[in-house]
């Protein structure tokens, strides 16, 4: 027995070498990152060190007053039909992380849009005016490269740094265009069930993963 057990310690000290050598090996960015899954806690993602995908994900019935269009220079009304979510983002890590957004209409709702900023980041306290400063035009197609990358796996990102706590903020709308049959037929803009998620990854490229 005690010979078992002398056997047991051996192999368990010779992993524990084997563990200390491969973590001291990696990145002193990526050596004690850990996958804590998805966080949801009403409207506060909070976090610690954390994996290359660790998320917040947030599903609202959000009501909308109407339609209407970013790329439509004469719509003056944009910032007053648009919806604005607020999450509250800690970081209690020890290292700087990226937030990345994704919103993913899941109701029957055609048209939807979305932008996410902060309030540092507003032009004359006009969401209309911040995409229009961060577009190279006002498209549907450079709106999305903008919000996700032409890849799906990049995108805008808002740098989060340790201790630092930031109110995020999602604008969504219905596009006037994707709806303007329903309209024109009496019906009306009424509400829509909608997915909103935040990707916490390291300060490294190519770390989000939709």
């Amino acid at each position: 027995m005690n010979k078992v057990k002398r056997i047991s310690a051996l192999v368990m000290a010779f992993m524990l070498v084997l563990c200390i050598g491969y973590f001291s090996a990696m990145s002193p960015t990526s050596a004690w990152f850990y996958d804590s899954g998805v966080i949801d806690s009403g409207n506060s993602f909070i976090f610690g060190d954390l994996s290359v995908n660790t998320k917040f994900v947030s599903k609202n019935n959000v009501v909308f007053d109407g339609a209407t269009k970013f790329n439509d220079p004469d719509e003056k009304l944009f910032d007053d039909v648009i919806n604005v979510n607020e999450i509250h983002v800690t970081n209690q890590g020890t290292i700087p992380a990226r937030l990345y957004a994704g919103v993913a209409n899941i109701g029957n709702m055609k048209g939807l849009r979305w932008f996410m900023y902060t309030d540092k980041m507003l032009v004359d306290s006009s969401v209309k005016k911040t995409i229009e400063s961060v577009l190279p035009e006002l498209t549907d197609e450079a709106l999305s490269v903008y919000n996700v990358g032409a890849d799906g796996n990049s995108g805008s990102y808002i740098l989060i740094n340790p201790g630092e706590t930031l109110v995020v903020k999602i604008a969504t709308w219905i596009d006037y265009d994707s709806v303007s049959k329903a309209l024109s037929g009496g019906f009306g803009i009424e509400n829509c069930d909608v997915q909103m998620t935040l990707f916490a990854t390291q300060d490294v490229d190519g770390a989000v993963q939709r």
